[in-house]
């Protein structure tokens, strides 16, 4: 296989001597748990020799995670299809607008059916110019 590696948004660089890198080949994501502490969460694979095998990870490294895995896709869609524009689109269920604790910043949700939830948040001026966008569209 060919891989271009790319660095993760939010990873750490270190300067210290690495190890080579052990590939681990996995097929199927089967389970995810959180510590109780919640610092740290272990993913559990079904690998391609049929074993299982897990990843834990601390939970500081989600945030990278949930910055690269879209970054991801869209890159795997591009080179298997051999088109730019694919991406993943999610059919949004619910959509939720509060107040932060910050005044002039607003929480967006967008939900899908399927429990995925994401938050943004907006000034009031993106909240209004996302609301104007949908009268003109």
């Amino acid at each position: 296989m060919d891989f271009t590696p790319d660095k993760a948004q939010g990873a750490v660089t270190s300067k210290i001597a690495l190890a080579p890198a052990e590939d681990l080949i996995r097929q199927e994501l089967l389970t995810y748990e959180v510590a109780g502490d919640g610092n740290s969460f272990r993913m559990t694979f079904n690998c391609v020799n049929g074993k299982p095998g897990s990843l834990s990870l601390p939970t500081e490294c989600l945030h990278a995670l949930i910055m690269t895995l879209p970054r991801m896709m869209t890159q795997a869609l591009s080179a298997r299809y051999g088109d730019d524009s694919l991406r993943v689109v999610y059919p949004a269920e619910a959509m939720r607008i509060e107040r932060s604790p910050d005044p002039n910043t607003f929480i967006l949700t967008l939900a899908t059916p399927d429990g995925f939830a994401v938050a943004f948040s907006l000034s009031g001026t993106q909240l209004r110019a996302l609301s104007e966008s949908g009268m003109h569209a």
